[in-house]
């Protein structure tokens, strides 16, 4: 080959050797509320992983390489995936989706999702005004609120607001539905966890909420019939290390201790690398190596 200097140029092949073929990351996208990303209790070491950081080390370590991209965000209702649905699926592409759905709607009675964000964020800016205002005057407003809320939620019966928990499920439905569409990934629904005695009595009619979206849930993923979407049963880790004791699994009362996450993360991990086994372009073998494109000296 000659430039149009007319020196030689040597061929790519000749500098390069054929390398060994890197195996494809699997790509898992993981959705829900604080129930993926909170820890009871926060402030522990670095080795305190939420269940999506557990499940990465897992895959790593059983020599699956993997992207995790974790997008759940604190208290986000169903409503609000579809925004990035391009961005998390159509551009990302991911193998594997674990979805914590449904979880916020299951909380309140009536409280509006901006006034809860509001009274609940984290992160917020420092300053005398500002603490003052959430100290004295935000607070004791939400507080006062979720009371009233509660007298309210005792009276009334288990089915009230099916309304939210249909829209919700439905919600779900069709954004497995729309996944389907790029490239039929794995899709991993996961059971919500009851909560615990310290949040029922601030929520007291959350818990029959959320039996009845776990049925609808699985009523679901069982009514698709789809080999590549499954039912995930949280609840069953649980009881392996605690029993039914709700406040050792969630000792704040929504969120798992680092041993439940990790052993979360362990069981997805078996579950999606049984999937990727019977996936050509992740499984490790040299016949799907082979058949990978690769420069030769007649390129």
């Amino acid at each position: 080959m000659v430039s149009r200097s007319g020196s030689a140029v040597p061929r790519v092949s000749t500098l390069f050797p054929v390398p060994t073929p890197l195996p494809l990351p699997v790509r898992v996208l993981v959705k829900g509320p604080s129930t993926v990303n909170w820890i009871s209790w926060m402030g522990g070491p670095r080795t305190d992983f939420a269940f999506p950081r557990a499940l990465e080390a897992e895959l790593l370590a059983n020599g699956q390489a993997a992207t995790i991209n974790n997008t759940a965000i604190l208290g986000q209702p169903m409503r609000e995936w579809f925004p990035r649905w391009e961005e998390e699926i159509l551009q990302f592409s991911p193998d594997v989706l674990v979805l914590v759905p449904c979880h916020y709607e299951c909380v309140h009675l009536y409280l509006p999702h901006w006034f809860e964000r509001h009274a609940n964020l984290y992160a917020t800016r420092g300053g005398r005004i500002a603490a003052f205002y959430r100290k004295r005057i935000l607070r004791p407003i939400w507080t006062l609120m979720v009371i009233v809320q509660a007298r309210i939620d005792r009276l009334l019966p288990a089915g009230a607001r099916r309304g939210r928990k249909k829209r919700a499920v439905a919600d779900l439905a069709a954004y497995i539905r729309h996944a389907q569409q790029v490239g039929s990934p794995l899709v991993i629904v996961m059971e919500l966890l009851r909560p615990a005695i310290r949040q029922s009595a601030w929520f007291p009619g959350m818990t029959g909420r959320l039996d009845a979206t776990n049925v609808a849930m699985r009523e679901l993923v069982e009514g698709l019939a789809l080999p590549n979407v499954r039912w995930f049963a949280t609840s069953e880790i649980s009881e392996k290390f605690y029993g039914d004791d709700l406040q050792a699994a969630t000792p704040d009362g929504f969120h798992y201790t680092p041993e439940l996450h990790q052993a979360i993360g362990q069981e997805l991990a078996r579950e999606i690398l049984t999937w990727t086994d019977t996936q050509p372009h992740l499984r490790k073998s040299e016949k799907w190596a082979d058949t990978r494109p690769r420069l030769t000296n007649d390129s």
